[in-house]
């Protein structure tokens, strides 16, 4: 989780570190981060869950494998209650509140990391990339609670399957 937790402290050293009017270079870099560190910290969970620890270099190479689009997906698979009978099953205490959380702050992360990253149009403010870092931060501390349930291992392994997973 060590890049995960850098990203988000490099998110609010961004926001944080102009004086005055902030540059809209940081801000954009700071909602970025926000939604990097989320990213980040649910693929070193699902990959540690998934893939052993040897050869060197295996875990590395399985994180490449997530894709944004697929895990914004199943994000909204577990937010709008499209489970399908593939996931019902294996939910025996269903959504719990803490994994809806996480599931609708990497979602809404994600769509303000695209503003930030390619709509040159939007201004931020300061207090917008105070709030992505705040959400990223509920994440975090709602993923914590459920990480060792068993709604956070079907949740992880529906990240890292995406599309491909079905009954």
């Amino acid at each position: 989780m060590a890049l995960a937790d850098d990203l988000l402290t490099q998110a609010h050293r961004l926001a944080t570190m102009d004086t005055g009017i902030p540059s809209q270079a940081n801000l954009r870099r700071a909602v970025s981060s926000a939604y990097y560190s989320l990213f980040h910290l649910l693929i070193s969970e699902a990959v540690q869950q998934a893939v052993p620890s040897t050869p060197a270099g295996l875990r590395e190479r399985a994180s490449r494998a997530f894709s944004h689009a697929e895990m914004k997906k199943v994000c909204a698979r577990f937010t709008t209650a499209r489970l399908t009978d593939d996931l019902i099953p294996l939910l025996s205490h269903g959504i719990l509140p803490e994994l809806l959380s996480v599931a609708e702050i990497f979602e809404s992360l994600q769509e303000w990391r695209h503003i930030a990253d390619y709509d040159v149009s939007f201004t931020f403010l300061r207090a917008d990339a105070l709030t992505s870092i705040g959400e990223a931060r509920r994440a975090f501390s709602d993923w914590n609670l459920i990480r060792n349930t068993d709604e956070a291992t079907v949740f992880l392994a529906a990240l890292a399957f995406g599309a491909r997973w079905s009954k």
